[in-house]
């Protein structure tokens, strides 16, 4: 049995980069402390890493044999074979939305499970209504969708910056 280490770390590695940048643009962007958007961005980054995986050792039986090959040995030697590139770009793409999908919904999960607790809940109907800016047009979804577009840059920034470290890493 081969116990992968260098993935290992890697993984580690890259979940501390994405929770620093998370957090730091949920802190921003959804006006709370530093300590809850640090327990936001590490919820739902270890949650999606949980998940994909999961998916990865769900899916690899069902892989051909010349593909599980190449999936295999890209990911725990960081060697590509022949042809590769264009299938980790596709791949690289479809993680890149899927896992944007797992985060947000671990946090629409993780709002719910803890409530009240946190201050990124839904302001009332209420506050908006008072603000005449919003008076108008009313919107009932704004903290939802504050959050979303939150997850969307920070997922958006830590895989930037992810990528720029796998490249350094083959130079």
């Amino acid at each position: 049995m081969v116990f992968p280490l260098p993935t290992i770390l890697l993984q580690t590695f890259l979940l501390t980069i994405s929770v620093a940048i998370e957090s730091s643009v949920f802190y921003a962007r959804c006006q709370v402390s530093r300590k809850t958007s640090v327990e936001y961005a590490l919820t739902i980054n270890l949650i999606s890493a949980c998940v994909g995986w999961v998916f990865f050792f769900y899916i690899e039986p069902f892989l051909s044999p010349t593909l599980k090959i190449q999936l295999v040995t890209y990911i725990f030697l960081n060697q590509l074979g022949e042809g590769s590139l264009s299938l980790i770009f596709m791949i690289g793409f479809v993680l890149f939305w899927a896992n944007f999908a797992i985060k947000l919904i671990s946090l629409n999960l993780f709002n719910k499970i803890i409530d009240s607790a946190y201050p990124l809940k839904a302001e009332s109907e209420n506050d908006l209504e008072e603000d005449s800016r919003y008076y108008t047009r009313k919107i009932k979804k704004a903290p939802e969708r504050r959050q979303a577009m939150a997850v969307l840059w920070g997922h958006s920034y830590s895989h930037s910056v992810i990528l720029l470290v796998l490249w350094l890493k083959d130079i």
